[in-house]
């Protein structure tokens, strides 16, 4: 046991000096109808939520506090709503009198927020003529060897300028020096430090030129240990990367020391922090029971266990991560198809912890400003091996038309945006884009970024590259993709990426139902570190050698499946996803599908022509499902296998409940194609709007390039329109 000494710790916290008869506003902060505590709490937190991409987006945040749950979606919020209210201050007249007055309502009221739940002690010092008074002084608590954050509350009540040095700290490189008016109020950020000798007393000293203040404070110092964990597979005790999560017996998040990559997930509600750890990992926290949480993708059983940190002690402890799954031992491959903000040394290692085999970074370019370009390669990233393919593509974009992944790429195709999205807009990157006039992405261009030319041409130009195009999201805001389908100028679609999946499934059955074979697809658009990249994926087989090359190919040919957790597998005759079924005359086929997962489902289903046509329960707990069908077939078809229900143990924005879906098998009898006129007659429909969008909204230079654009649409529109009146094959 530790012996407890009436030992006095000095704790510096500032300089005061005073300035007679100064009129400098050196270092105050401007009003902009802001009070002076909403721009200092702004200094003290604005780089810990980075408002800017900086290489790899974990990186380029601060994290000095480390912050966690509902403290950090406060923050959040104040960071965002501040500098909302900055680029309204700069709109012209008109827009800023509407907006301001408001947007400076909000920011003030979510950093008195901020203020009220800091979780930090709060020392309030008042500069009076004669000297220093402490106001309120709370009881001081430390860990052994972790800092601690304070805030200064310092009132100037005098009558003159008084300047302050803060000295450095363990959250202030440097000293730095403010300045306080006449009876203003500012706010400081401080911290305190305790040797490894524990104590019961602090004295807090402050000095200005000619006064000195001090004050002894109750001090408890409680005792911490060490936890040295190794992560290893435990197949084979092979080192193994993964994610870590430490919660401390008052239930604060404890982090790795020199752990440069991570997850915030669900930054806005109720974050919930996560550390990358490669193989070894150190945390310091109090002594007592320590909770620890692993994660490796979605092919290893979540690790849970509690460890008891002896006082004072350095305890090593070795968890073995363990799969209930092995996709790549059956030839199944793993990829993500839609990622943003990585640089290439931090795609590799965050692909590495977990667990998947083929990153996709697609370069795009949002409101004027360009992400990533500096690493396209036009071939697989140098830093990639054998078993891990980082690959630089591109994602084009318009907002009306929509979103295509170019994979495989050679050569960019720029401008990469067009319309809206291609035009200087202010906005705010601080894990979205946040559009300060509160009037949502641009509907059509102007001078300079014309809706021009149609996605179909930069689709177009991509297959001249041997390239891949994948539609980023199937979804009914982004009206273009059925024209391209009659052109047949989209390989793959993404049914995942932040879409509504009922809205997905709606429309790539309509597509599949007219007689397009188009693949599903999936990833995470993953910008901000509020997504782990693969946490919805794409699993591609492969009977040839692992290539990004070969990956592609079996993608472009539909032989996979789509997840967020379920394992899933379809054969018909034995033919699986993706193949073609000839049949001559009306016979029986056997249907064979099943679903595995480590999280409860609850059914598996058949799905026929867009129709579940068979169902059944999961068992086991609802971690696996099967079913042997005989179908007799008569007419051309297309058979796919999907499993749903239950969510996955982890949520982003955009997670759907845990689901699982094979491409179709398609069968071709007597050699007729399929086609639904209902699914006609609906995509018909579905173009109306993107038509009169054109004839209305969009903004193009030239009146060609819109007669142009109408022309294409029309001939497009034209096929389901032939397809909608159609009586065979209703």
């Amino acid at each position: 046991m530790t012996c407890w000494k009436p030992r006095l710790v000095l704790i510096l916290i500032g300089v005061i000096i005073f300035f007679c008869n100064q009129s400098s506003t050196r270092n105050v902060p401007q009003s902009n109808d802001l009070p002076v505590l909403v721009h200092d709490l702004y200094s003290i937190f604005k780089d810990e939520i980075h408002s800017d991409a900086v290489g790899n987006v974990y990186q380029g945040v601060r994290n000095q506090f480390q912050l966690d749950g509902n403290f950090y979606a406060t923050v959040l919020k104040a960071l965002n709503a501040y500098d909302i209210s900055q680029k309204i201050s700069s709109f012209e007249a008109s827009k800023k009198n509407r907006l301001l007055s408001k947007s400076l309502k909000v920011t003030r009221d979510t950093f008195s927020s901020l203020l009220k739940e800091l979780p930090w002690p709060k020392i309030q010092i008042q500069l009076e003529p004669e000297g220093f008074e402490f106001k309120d002084f709370p009881e001081l608590v430390l860990y052994q060897k972790i800092s601690q954050p304070i805030l200064l509350r310092i009132h100037n009540s005098t009558s003159q300028l008084q300047k302050i040095t803060l000295p450095a700290s363990d959250f202030i490189p440097k000293k730095k020096s403010f300045e306080i008016q006449p009876a203003m109020t500012r706010y400081f950020l401080s911290s305190l430090a305790v040797s490894e000798m524990s104590q019961r007393e602090a004295i807090i000293k402050i000095e200005s030129k000619i006064h000195h203040g001090q004050k002894k404070a109750s001090l408890k110092v409680h005792e911490t240990g060490v936890l040295v964990g190794k992560l290893v597979e435990n197949s084979d005790g092979t080192p193994a990367l993964g994610r870590v999560r430490v919660i401390d017996k008052e239930n604060n998040y404890r982090f790795p020391v020199d752990s440069s990559y991570g997850l915030i997930l669900r930054p806005r509600a109720n974050a919930t922090r996560w550390n990358y750890v490669n193989e070894n990992f150190r945390i310091r926290a109090p002594s007592g029971k320590l909770a620890i949480s692993i994660r490796r993708g979605l092919e290893y059983t979540p690790l849970e266990e509690e460890v008891f940190l002896p006082p004072n002690k350095t305890i090593k402890k070795t968890f073995r991560l363990k799969r209930w799954a092995n996709m790549e031992k059956e030839g199944w491959y793993s990829g993500d198809t839609h990622i943003h903000m990585l640089n290439p040394t931090s795609a590799l290692f965050e692909m590495k912890a977990e667990d998947l085999r083929v990153s996709n970074v697609l370069i795009f370019s949002h409101l004027g400003e360009t992400y990533s370009q500096q690493y396209f390669k036009g071939k697989v990233d140098p830093i990639s091996d054998s078993r891990h393919l980082v690959y630089y593509n591109e994602e084009y974009r318009n907002q009306q038309l929509g979103h295509v992944s170019l994979l495989n790429l050679k050569q960019l195709i720029t401008p990469l945006s067009t319309g809206g999205l291609a035009h200087p807009t202010p906005n705010i990157l601080r894990y979205s884009f946040l559009d300060p006039s509160g009037q949502g992405h641009p509907k059509h261009g102007q001078p300079g970024s014309p809706d021009f030319p149609l996605l179909l041409e930069v689709m177009r130009e991509t297959h001249r590259q041997q390239g891949l195009v994948n539609w980023a999201h199937l979804r009914p805001a982004q009206r273009e993709f059925p024209i391209d389908m009659v052109f047949g100028a989209i390989d793959t679609a993404d049914i995942l990426t932040h879409t509504r999946l009922p809205e997905a499934l709606k429309l790539w059955y309509h597509l599949l139902n007219c007689g397009f074979r188009l693949p599903a697809t999936a990833g995470t658009d993953r910008i901000g570190p509020e997504e782990a990249i693969g946490h919805q994926r794409v699993y591609v087989k492969l009977t040839v050698p692992f290539t990004y090359q070969s990956w592609i190919n079996g993608l472009r040919k539909g032989q996979s499946f789509v997840t967020n957790g379920p394992m899933i597998s379809l054969s018909v005759n034995g033919l699986g996803a993706g193949d073609e079924l000839s049949l001559k005359k009306g016979e029986v086929v056997q249907i064979k599908a099943t679903a595995f997962s480590h999280r409860s489902f609850e059914r598996l289903e058949l799905v026929v022509n867009g129709q579940p046509m068979y169902s059944t329960s999961s068992r086991n707990g609802g971690k696996e499902a099967s079913l042997l069908i005989d179908h007799f077939v008569d007419k051309s078809l297309w058979i796919a296998a999907r499993c749903s229900g239950g969510w996955p143990e982890e949520r982003s924005i955009w997670t759907h409940p845990l689901f699982a879906h094979t491409n179709p098998v398609y069968v071709s009898y007597q050699g007729n194609q399929l086609k639904k006129s209902q699914s006609g007659c609906y995509l018909l429909e579905f173009l109306k709007p993107l038509e009169r969008w054109v004839q209305e909204d969009a903004y193009f230079s030239t009146q060609q390039q819109k007669e142009h654009v109408l022309t294409t649409i029309q001939q497009g529109m034209a096929f389901y329109e032939e397809l909608c009146s159609a009586k065979a094959n209703p």
